[in-house]
């Protein structure tokens, strides 16, 4: 299901926030990345970030998804 959202948010201190465009580029929002202990999501928010940066690393990711998602059945269903 998608849901459409206008406007702005609010990001905590230690939230991190990814825009795809459809165009391609994205937009980061992260904190602090030099602080000796950084929390799950913000490590993941830069592990996507760097893999949607790396060809290489987003085949992988493509595939694994497209492996999943037939695995779950999931290949062409449109939740809009």
């Amino acid at each position: 299901m998608t849901q459409e959202t206008k406007g702005s948010f609010e990001l905590g201190p230690m939230d991190a926030a990814i825009i795809l465009r459809e165009d391609g580029t994205l937009e980061a929002c992260m904190p602090d990345l030099s602080q000796d202990e950084l929390p799950d999501n913000v490590m993941l928010g830069t592990a996507l970030i760097v893999a949607l940066q790396d060809p290489e690393m987003l085949e992988i990711l493509q595939k694994k998804l497209a492996e999943s998602c037939l695995e779950n059945q999931m290949i062409g269903v449109n939740d809009d």
